[in-house]
């Protein structure tokens, strides 16, 4: 178990120091490779991923819901939190809501739960980034208004995503392949950027860092405890809930941070502290759902 969770955390730290290292050395501006992961990348990724997916309104149902859950109630559980620490809700709150179940919990979901699950842990991604591309760029956004939230190129993606599947729309490779292509830089890219911040993270950053580190995976497995045993689930479905609550804050936060300039530095501390501090977490959520599906 801790060696799946190693195997899959080395490469996507491996893209973050590379971008610390490069950033470390040479002096760069990533908010125009930002600008084009939210307006190209990532909503290529997200609407090939909803286009061949088929759904099941029953199960997908409450897999959206409780995902939507665990996302809200970490929020709540951390708005005290903040301001006790007197760190501004808005910077400190949505990378506790919005983990990385993309770039690690995909992997993990895999590797752990086989490809039957993988296009549930899919369908978790999604609906946190549409999420986090509409209440998060609320929340992180400064005064941002709806209408602009909802016009936003993966809320339309999802939407075309998901009218695509429903409509039963078989696209043809020549123009599936393309958007697919586009979307594999999405989240690398937004690794790479996310360890070009960290190089002008300041010490000070480190605390709010490693108090997010702690409280995003706590939050979330005390929601996902709190809801996931009493609803109408197969254990390998509730498992993947759980593996879904340890994971630690998504490298997307610091994307919306640095679009919205919202203390990008703080946000980059808190994501890339978070990745470190899983593999104490990421554990013990894996653990319940390995036992829960019988693994």
């Amino acid at each position: 178990m801790l060696n799946q969770l190693i195997v899959t955390m080395i490469p996507v730290m491996a893209v973050v120091l590379a971008g610390f290292a490069y950033a470390y050395r040479t002096r760069i501006d990533v908010s125009a490779a930002n600008r084009m992961n939210t307006d190209i990348f990532l909503p290529a990724l997200v609407f090939s991923s909803l286009a061949t997916r088929r759904f099941d309104a029953g199960l997908d149902g409450w897999l959206v819901a409780a995902t939507a859950i665990i996302v809200i109630g970490s929020g709540i559980v951390a708005l005290p939190i903040a301001r006790w620490m007197r760190v501004e809700a808005k910077t400190f709150c949505p990378p506790m809501m919005f983990n990385n179940c993309g770039t690690l919990g995909l992997p993990l979901a895999l590797l752990a739960f086989g490809e039957g699950e993988f296009s549930h842990a899919m369908l978790l991604f999604v609906t946190t980034n549409l999420m986090l591309f509409t209440l998060g760029a609320y929340l992180i956004g400064r005064d941002r208004p709806w209408r602009r939230v909802l016009a936003s190129p993966v809320v339309i993606a999802t939407i075309l995503g998901i009218a695509c599947s429903l409509a039963g729309l078989a696209l043809p490779r020549s123009l599936l392949l393309p958007i697919q292509l586009l979307g594999d830089i999405a989240l690398p890219l937004m690794l790479f950027a996310l360890g070009v911040r960290m190089s002008a993270v300041r010490r000070a950053d480190l605390k709010v860092g490693i108090a997010g580190a702690l409280v995003c995976p706590i939050a979330g497995l005390l929601v996902a405890g709190s809801l996931v045993p009493w609803l109408p689930l197969a254990a390998e479905h509730r498992s993947l809930l759980f593996l879904f609550a340890a994971l630690p804050p998504a490298a997307a936060n610091h994307l919306l941070a640095e679009s919205c300039r919202r203390d990008p530095e703080k946000m980059a501390a808190i994501v890339v502290t978070g990745h470190v501090v899983s593999v104490l977490f990421i554990p013990f959520g894996l653990s319940i759902g390995l036992l829960g599906a019988g693994g």
